[in-house]
């Protein structure tokens, strides 16, 4: 949690210990502030919770009867146990829940639920992926990428743009991403070189973007050209490798590799590219570097 006035305290006493256990008090309280002074997002924010709940348990029933019982008692077991932290961790960010005018929501909206759905599918894809049910895990997959889709356009066309669903949205695809790269080296569908490079190519945007944040100042990284194209890419990447497995036979022996080689050569490029202009954008913020707009135009910082 960042929150930029005490960051500033923070800044100022040079992240030491006794600062950050002022800074942490400080954000606690903030929300638990928050969970009093707007219950009702707090029940709408468990309700969409509940739903999501009891949706997965009418899949592991539906699955239970169709394929066999353990594959479903395990999926409602990784889903029940992965909705919990998401949900408690959404709950501790209420604060976020505001419309695009700065003013506080009682209730989250359908393109934030969206969002969650995806995060809450990465657990049944990873134990598809690893118990070789491609056609399952091809599904989730599918259901992911529409809600990838619709909770951004529904945002942008009802006009339920918010704060705290824009700050999810990247999030939950870095998560649901390297859930997606998990699953597939567990399968043996990729090497772990693959899985490795992916897992530096988020962890470089995570830890970045949070570097920025706090040692610098309040940023805004929004997505580039290269990433949205690399993103799309990527995922279609990944579900023609997922597709091929559902196949098999000839045409998964021939391309199933090729679409290795070529996912992992496009996350390598990814990485390089990532920290390069991470640098960049590090060089120019701390005023080591003048440089025109064009090469960090995606990048603000400052009170804008």
């Amino acid at each position: 949690m960042f929150i930029e006035e005490y960051l500033q305290d923070l800044r100022r006493d040079r992240y030491s210990p006794r600062a950050l256990v002022v800074y942490l008090r400080r954000a606690f309280g903030r929300a638990r502030g928050q969970l009093v002074a707007n219950p009702g997002a707090v029940r709408s924010v468990w309700s969409v919770a509940l739903t999501f709940f009891s949706a997965a348990f009418l899949s592991s029933a539906v699955m239970a009867l169709v394929h066999e019982r353990r594959l479903a008692y395990d999926f409602f077991l990784w889903t029940a146990l992965g909705i919990l932290p998401v949900f408690a961790l959404v709950t501790l960010h209420l604060d976020l829940l505001r419309d695009a005018d700065g003013y506080h929501l009682s209730a989250l909206n359908l393109p934030t639920a969206l969002t969650l759905l995806r995060i809450c599918l990465a657990p049944g894809l990873v134990l598809f992926l690893a118990r070789h049910r491609y056609p399952l895990a091809l599904a989730a997959f599918l259901l992911a990428a529409l809600s990838d889709v619709l909770d951004g356009w529904l945002a942008r066309t009802w006009k339920q743009i918010t704060q705290l669903g824009t700050l999810l949205d990247p999030i939950v695809d870095i998560v649901f991403n390297l859930a997606l790269f998990w699953g597939l080296e567990r399968a043996r569908a990729i090497p772990a070189w693959v899985l490795g490079t992916a897992a530096l190519r988020y962890a470089v945007l995570l830890a970045g973007g949070a570097f920025l944040y706090v040692f610098v100042g309040p940023v805004k990284i929004r997505p580039t050209l290269f990433g949205r194209l690399t993103g799309i890419v990527t995922t279609a990447l990944a579900a023609f490798l997922m597709l091929l497995h559902v196949l098999s036979g000839a045409w998964a022996e021939s391309l199933a590799p090729l679409t290795v080689v070529a996912l992992g050569a496009l996350l390598v490029a990814t990485v390089g590219y990532a920290v390069a202009l991470g640098w960049f954008n590090l060089r120019t913020m701390t005023g080591k570097l003048r440089a025109p707009g064009e090469v960090v135009e995606d990048v603000r910082w400052g009170a804008r």
